[in-house]
């Protein structure tokens, strides 16, 4: 009778292992997705590939809507960016995939300058373009251009 009952109280520890290790979470995936990423990018000057890169970028949802993301080059300070030490909050089209801004200022603690992104836009899945101009250097509009580095493959072209 002893055995009996220590083979049951095996097969309900078993099923109750069984039945807890189902994988119930759902991946949620955070709406500026199809634009948000690790990005390897060259900066270009009137079409010439300037020296140093390829640079990592990233860009991914702000916390204030579903109307901007940010643009960072991993910058903590105002002299260890990856390209510029940047980190700039741009207006969104989620649906056109693209991103601007006429001027924001720069998140980088102790470096207050203004940045302006245009013609910000992620092209299919994997590659990014936008225009950069810092207002300590105003007269050179850089081109950064690249491919994503993390994807998301799961959503992106759903």
């Amino acid at each position: 009778m002893k055995m009996k009952k220590m083979n049951l109280l095996v097969v309900v520890a078993i099923a109750f292992v069984a039945i807890s290790c189902q994988d119930t979470t759902k991946k949620e995936y955070s709406w500026a997705y199809p634009v948000a990423g690790d990005w390897k990018v060259n900066a270009y000057v009137g079409g010439v590939l300037q020296n140093g890169g390829p640079y990592e970028i990233r860009t991914f949802n702000s916390s204030f809507g579903k109307d901007s993301i940010w643009v960072d080059d991993y910058a903590t300070t105002s002299s260890n960016g990856k390209f510029w030490s940047f980190k700039v909050k741009t207006a969104v089209n989620i649906n056109a995939q693209t991103f601007s801004t006429v001027g924001s200022s720069n998140a980088i603690t102790g470096y207050p300058i203004k940045i302006v992104v245009s013609e910000g836009q992620v092209i299919g899945k994997d590659s990014i373009t936008m225009k950069v101009v810092f207002e300590d250097d105003p007269t050179t509009t850089y081109q950064l251009a690249g491919h994503r580095e993390t994807s998301y493959e799961d959503y992106i072209g759903k």
